[in-house]
């Protein structure tokens, strides 16, 4: 009883973390390969009227002045979490920080749940 106990303590002692040892990154938030290949039709325009590329460009590098670059994991409004995506593309951005130019609500299109959640998630999935 007393071997099993000990062997049991040794391989949660190799488990744990130690300090100095650096750890992976882990991500809080997960999406499904579906909603990340919804949500880029959804960017691109061609799903729910959205022209997310307009302002952030084709591949989601940014525009100068116009739209700033979703890839960079540089969130000027935000924490970058899929919450706070959704949130942010259902609300627009008002007042930018580094643009000209305001997001409007949803891209300016009417996109429903699903689309949101989606392209959402594409985003989320751009800084992996």
């Amino acid at each position: 009883m007393r071997t099993r106990s000990m062997a049991a303590l040794a391989l949660m002692t190799l488990a744990a973390p130690r300090p100095g040892l650096a750890q992976e990154p882990q991500r809080a938030d997960t999406v499904s390969v579906g909603a990340v290949a919804e949500g880029k039709k959804v960017f691109e325009g061609k799903a729910g009227g959205a022209l997310c590329f307009s302002c952030h460009g084709m591949n989601a590098q940014g525009m100068p002045g116009i739209g700033p670059n979703l890839r960079d994991r540089k969130w000027l409004h935000g924490d970058g979490t899929l919450a706070f995506l959704e949130k942010l593309i259902k609300a627009g951005v008002a007042k930018p920080k580094e643009s000209a130019v305001p997001m409007l609500r949803m891209g300016g299109a009417q996109l429903n749940d699903a689309q949101v959640k989606a392209v959402a998630a594409y985003i989320y999935s751009l800084n992996g």
